[in-house]
């Protein structure tokens, strides 16, 4: 019998404060999962049966992986690949260690041939059509994830694929179809009512959003990261209070200055300029080199008419990142804070 991997559906991480994190597909696994088992060939799942060697080099390949060796884990499943060419988990893993190398089509090439072999490794469907989201290639995602539902259908990561695949071909009555069978597959992962909140925000039903959104928070635990996730969408769809209240638990948790410098965000747009630019002041403070936070704050200095201060925020966060998603932006701040500095002398 196959052994089924965990689904870990990704969390929103990184900067979350200059892009949108809509479109989350899920992959399976996103931590290093054990070796597939695949049938003998008198199973009636139809896979072929893995030889010891390739066994051995799968084996060796995820133990890399874990390690954090991506070419010894390359090498390994290529190996498994050319010994057992017939094997669905091989090509399945050589595809892994490519899509988390950044080899996204040897990756698609590699799922596709486990799925030739065995149409039914979830696994494989389910990252084949994150990769397709990813790269917006929405029909094939779709096609790719109705497919393997027809096979998996309590299949939660596979659901939730399809549902953004929908959603990103704008079909959002399917899209709402499928976002609801992958929260009735998965009922206590948060993620999965963060990604949907996210994309009602996008079809600008915001009520509906911070709905999911609350709920989302309810599963979330002491989840820094996704309670970071569901106040980025709170804060997207202009639900400031509950943005701040899961803010302040994420914060009593890890002070961290990318989640104070969230929480300004929400403040500001609750109105409540004197606790944003705290947080903004204690985020620097914090962790001098996060630039973000610089940037915002230049923002508050300049509205408060310390152009001098603003300037001089915008230039950190110009030192920090000068090529950050923010650098157009800050440079054109710096410019008009300087100008209007200097005619007030």
């Amino acid at each position: 019998m196959t052994t089924t991997l965990k689904m870990t559906l990704a969390a929103l991480t990184g900067a979350l404060l200059v892009a949108c994190g809509g479109d989350r597909p899920a992959k399976a696994p996103t931590d290093v999962p054990p070796p597939i088992d695949t049938p003998s060939p008198g199973d009636a799942s139809g896979g072929a049966s893995a030889p010891s060697a390739a066994r051995a080099e799968i084996e060796r390949g995820t133990k890399a992986l874990e390690s954090g060796d991506a070419a010894g884990a390359k090498a390994a499943f290529e190996e498994a690949v050319a010994k057992a060419p017939k094997d669905p988990a091989a090509h399945y893993y050589l595809g892994l260690a490519l899509d988390r190398a950044g080899d996204k089509a040897g990756a698609e090439k590699s799922y596709k041939a486990a799925l030739g072999l065995r149409a039914d490794l979830e696994e494989a469907a389910q990252n084949l059509s994150a990769l397709y989201i990813e790269g917006q290639r929405f029909a094939e995602a779709a096609d790719v994830a109705k497919g393997a539902l027809t096979k998996h259908p309590k299949n939660a990561g596979l659901a939730l694929n399809l549902a953004v695949a929908l959603s990103g071909k704008g079909d959002h009555d399917g899209a709402a179809k499928a976002f609801d069978d992958a929260a009735k597959a998965a009922p206590k992962d948060a993620m999965v009512l963060v990604t949907w909140g996210s994309h009602l925000g996008q079809w600008k039903k915001p009520d509906e959003a911070a709905q999911k959104l609350r709920a989302a928070e309810k599963l979330a635990g002491d989840d820094v990261g996704m309670l970071a996730s569901i106040g980025f969408e709170l804060k997207n769809v202009g639900a400031f209070p509950d943005c701040i209240g899961v803010l302040d638990r994420a914060i009593a948790k890890k002070p961290a200055a990318e989640l104070l410098t969230y929480r300004s965000l929400c403040k500001y747009g609750a109105k409540d300029k004197a606790g944003a630019l705290k947080d903004l002041h204690e985020a620097v403070a914090k962790e001098p080199k996060y630039a973000p936070a610089h940037y915002y704050l230049g923002g508050r200095l300049g509205e408060e008419g310390k152009l001098k201060e603003a300037a001089a925020e915008f230039q950190r966060y110009l030192d920090l990142e000068p090529n950050g998603p923010l650098a157009k932006a800050a440079q054109a701040k710096l410019k008009l804070a300087k100008d209007k500095a200097g005619k007030k002398k």
